[in-house]
């Protein structure tokens, strides 16, 4: 074959493919999404029409040229998935075939729907995140829906499911009736027990230390510093805690960003008397929540198995799928944190809110994955963890840093997280092990 039909040949096969790549971008956009992501997919568009003008003006391009381009981009490819490979064999998806272990690789949305055929009244967790971003909002829901098996996730191979109680926390909702309440939390995934059932969570552990006296968890997956605080706000005086733990998680300062962009959220820091009055809009909560949930089942149901995130495709694999969040990860996340005025306001007013009610106040320091998988030192300056220990040392805060009391006393600290992977929370043994030192720390300080 000559060089004019090979290049001739290159201008087609190119084409093709970037005809392929725009279509699809069109059928996610406008038909998975119906046109509601537009902002979204804006950058994948342009990608993709780029892409056909390149492959359009490569007709015209010289033939030597274009096939030397064409052989530098081969050997950039094959680089990138070669990559690719590498990012799968470190995966979760890999560790769990390697394990030989059953695991349910069934999407949140596909478990939700395919359980919901067998218990109609079945719900999904809907998160307070879920709303950070809507415009023109007249009410922040702090929680879920309220009184309702609810799915969680899936992270140690089964759906974690919990009974909702009466405000759409994981909790029984016989929690609120007691009238010794011991423990208090608040929290994000790890808190509120993701992705355990609900005896195994740190708040169903506690219940059984302490005897049953009485533990209500506030905690919800995403939450950042300020929903804490807000749901702190809110709930805090339906009862009387006699400790409330405020456990932090090191991706809690990335988290605060957008919830500084919320004009409800804002109004909890800057008015010590705002409320939204939850406790009386449950309704409204369970409608907005059943909202979301159709909007979720409707883009699965639209997007058939490809949207099963749990399972990794050949689909996936040519969308470089672990490719993609790596350098998202490497962009976004490993991008410095600071603690930010609005954290220290955060954690001071939480304090005051807590003693106004006579209760006692505890920090738990919970630290991240990366941080021993990459070998962090306690003074590097991405998550400011001396910043952050030495800040609530001041306030006389009492501090329970589980970096030094459980996961540095462990010869592989790794070995406590799912899979060896990065996870919204930890397993039952791990759950024990915290839990056993937050509850001794605070018996011998009572």
């Amino acid at each position: 074959m000559n060089i004019m039909k090979i290049s001739k040949l290159i201008s087609i096969l190119s084409m093709s493919i970037s005809l392929l790549i725009l279509l699809y971008v069109i059928y996610r956009a406008e038909i998975i999404h119906s046109g509601n992501e537009k902002n979204y997919y804006i950058k994948y568009y342009f990608f993709a029409i780029l892409i056909n003008l390149v492959s359009f003006l490569s007709f015209f391009a010289p033939d030597k040229f274009k096939i030397k381009i064409s052989i530098i981009i081969f050997i950039f490819l094959v680089s990138i998935y070669f990559i690719e490979t590498y990012l799968f064999i470190d995966s979760r998806d890999f560790r769990i075939w390697k394990a030989g272990i059953e695991y349910d690789k069934r999407h949140e949305v596909e478990a939700y729907i395919e359980i919901k055929n067998i218990k109609p009244n079945i719900k999904m967790a809907v998160a307070p995140s879920a709303y950070i971003h809507e415009k023109n909002q007249s009410l922040f829901p702090l929680s879920g829906i309220s009184n309702k098996e609810t799915i969680l996730c899936n992270e140690h191979g089964y759906n974690a499911i919990y009974s909702s109680d009466r405000y759409g926390f994981n909790n029984p909702d016989y929690e609120w009736d007691k009238k010794q309440i011991d423990f208090l939390l608040i929290g994000d995934s790890f808190t509120q027990g993701a992705c355990v059932n609900t005896p195994d969570s740190i708040a169903g552990i506690l219940r059984k230390s302490s005897n049953d006296r009485g533990v209500i968890s506030l905690a919800y997956t995403g939450n950042g510093s300020l929903i804490e605080y807000a749901t702190l706000r809110e709930y805090l005086p339906l009862v009387k805690p006699k400790n409330v733990i405020w456990l932090y998680y090191e991706n809690d300062l990335w988290d605060l960003i957008p919830e500084l962009n919320n004009q409800i959220l804002l109004k909890y820091l800057n008015d010590k008397n705002f409320t939204q009055n939850l406790k009386s809009k449950q309704n409204e909560i369970n409608i907005l929540a059943e909202e979301k949930l159709s909007i979720e089942e409707n883009k699965y149901k639209l997007s058939g198995n490809a949207h099963k995130k749990n399972k990794y495709s050949m689909m996936k694999f040519l969308k470089l799928f672990n490719f993609r969040v790596f350098i998202k990860t490497s962009l976004t996340k490993e991008m410095k944190r600071i603690i930010v005025p609005e954290f220290k306001e955060i954690i001071k007013s939480a304090k005051e809110e807590v003693e106004k009610k006579g209760s006692n106040f505890y920090f738990i320091y919970i630290p991240e994955y990366k941080r021993y998988k990459k070998n962090l030192s306690d003074d590097f300056t991405l998550n400011d963890y001396n910043k952050v220990i030495n800040f609530v040392k001041s306030l006389d805060i009492p501090i329970i840093d589980l970096n030094k009391e459980v996961f540095k006393k462990q010869e592989d600290p790794l070995s406590l997280y799912p899979f060896r992977k990065s996870a919204a929370g930890f397993g039952p043994k791990v759950n024990q092990l915290i839990t056993d030192i937050i509850y001794k720390n605070i018996k011998t300080k009572d």
